[in-house]
């Protein structure tokens, strides 16, 4: 029985006595005959990191299918994709391919139920979902679709998957070619090392314009354009082309979009705001008061996603580091990652405390921004690290969950307690001592001889007159 939260284990022996239920449906109102294959892997008890290896194999006679592979799963599960068909992904985490396992490919955020999976879908153009499975935790799952367009049987088994065919794949040697954008100039790298492990034999590779040749420099292909010239497309903010790329083993050349962002002409702010609509920008911050950041761009660039790679509080020797964002994830409970802005300007907000002292004065706020193409090579990112200075106003000390005070301010308010307890014991001790009546002293005892009965009469009249607690014993 599949049952939810149920981790099957890293050497899952299991497989169903009938098949998993798997379901498909049509999205209205989208043109085209582009599938969706959508795996959701539901998390399990432990957090630790896994990996997923998900074996796709479709019997596609006329080549590869127009389709989309979407996985989703927890934040610690990474996916190793072996399929026998070239089709785009579209993933949490960071996946690799079979043939290629040490190159990682980043992910992307997407939704973790099945109505926004399905939205990812429509989102991608994809008019068929032709498999829709959710399953539990597993080490290796297996899809499986007798034709293009058919269902897929699921089954996840700790088998080991086929070796990679020998032959080419065009999805995987196009997204090794490297990007770099510098001093008006694309320029466009591929490893022959990388090519020779995919079995690529290169024919040609070029630009747009086919007169804008790689150069074979030994041990890679280098193709080098300034941006007014191969065909380059220039917008206000993005320089955009496509690589051609001629191999052995296809009979038609494989292409790619490839940009290039103008930094220049792009400003970034990174700004701390004391309140949720982020109107006023402010250069303090309050230990124990929420802090809200958004890193603004401008002037917007509608063709790129935005997102928050990493950020950072550096409070120097005194407070030392305080991460906020790693891996475009919030770091610990008192991160929040927030709606960007309707720019797309992304936001987060968080709450500063302190468990030491001295408690530091000022602070380097720090954010790595990560800039993807919506469209075109998913796998091209540009990054911009902004920063901003802080004043740390207040000494006031808090926790994430709970206001309380730290040993200094304990001490502090120990010693003032005392300190004032003991003088107003003195000075009651002072009134007391100084306004008690006489007859609170201590004992006068007078002895004298019975001479006379005058005198007899007097001692007693004077012993009566001193009278204390103790008299009785005094006139003895």
């Amino acid at each position: 029985m599949l049952e939810a939260s149920q981790d099957m284990g890293r050497t899952l022996e299991w497989r169903p006595r009938t098949p998993a239920l798997v379901r498909g449906c049509r999205l209205e109102g989208v043109a085209g005959h582009k599938e969706a294959h959508i795996l959701r892997v539901l998390p399990g008890h432990s957090a630790g990191p896994r990996t997923v290896t998900v074996k796709v194999e479709l019997s596609c006679a006329s080549g590869d299918p127009d389709a989309v592979l979407i996985l989703q799963g927890p934040p610690y599960v990474s996916w190793l994709i072996d399929a026998n068909h070239n089709m785009q992904i579209w993933t949490t985490g960071e996946y690799s391919f079979k043939i290629f396992p040490e190159k990682n490919i980043r992910g992307f955020k997407l939704p973790d139920t099945p109505q926004g999976l399905l939205g990812e879908a429509r989102m991608l153009n994809a008019s068929v979902v032709a498999s829709f499975v959710e399953l539990p935790l597993a080490s290796v799952v297996s899809l499986h679709a007798p034709s293009c367009g058919g269902r897929l049987q699921t089954s996840p088994a700790p088998i080991e998957t086929t070796p990679p065919k020998d032959t080419c794949s065009p999805e995987l040697l196009m997204s090794l070619i490297q990007t770099k954008c510098a001093n008006d100039a694309m320029t466009l790298v591929l490893k022959k090392e990388l090519a020779a492990h995919l079995k690529c034999t290169i024919m040609g590779l070029t630009l747009w314009d086919p007169s804008c040749q790689a150069e074979d420099r030994g041990d890679q292909f280098v193709l080098h354009s300034a941006y007014s010239s191969c065909g380059m497309e220039v917008t206000a903010n993005m320089i955009s082309n496509e690589v051609v790329v001629n191999i052995l083993s296809s009979s038609s050349p494989q292409r790619k979009k490839v940009h290039c962002l103008n930094m220049d002409s792009l400003s970034f702010q990174l700004g701390l705001y004391l309140s949720p609509h982020f109107l006023q920008t402010s250069n303090t911050i309050e230990p124990g008061q929420q802090s809200f950041v958004q890193v603004r761009v401008s002037p917007s660039i509608p063709e790129f996603l935005l997102q928050l790679d990493s950020c950072h509080l550096d409070l120097g020797p005194e407070g030392g580091t305080m991460e906020l964002i790693q891996g475009r994830a919030a770091k610990g409970n008192c991160v929040s990652l927030l709606s960007p802005s309707p720019e797309g300007n992304p936001r987060f907000s968080f709450l500063l405390h302190f468990y030491t002292v001295p408690i530091p004065k000022t602070g380097t706020l720090s954010c790595t921004l990560a800039l993807r193409p919506k469209t075109g090579s998913q796998d091209q990112e540009f990054h911009r690290t902004v920063f901003t200075r802080l004043n740390v106003i207040s000494p006031d000390l808090s926790g994430c969950t709970s206001k309380g005070l730290v040993l200094p301010a304990v001490l502090g308010i120990t010693f003032g307690a005392f300190l004032i307890g003991a003088l107003l014991t003195a000075a009651l001790w002072y009134i007391y001592s100084h306004t008690r009546s006489p007859g609170k002293r201590e004992p006068v005892v007078a002895v004298a001889a019975p001479a006379s009965s005058e005198s007899s009469s007097t001692n007693h009249s004077i012993g009566s007159t001193q009278s204390t607690p103790c008299s009785t014993s005094s006139m003895a």
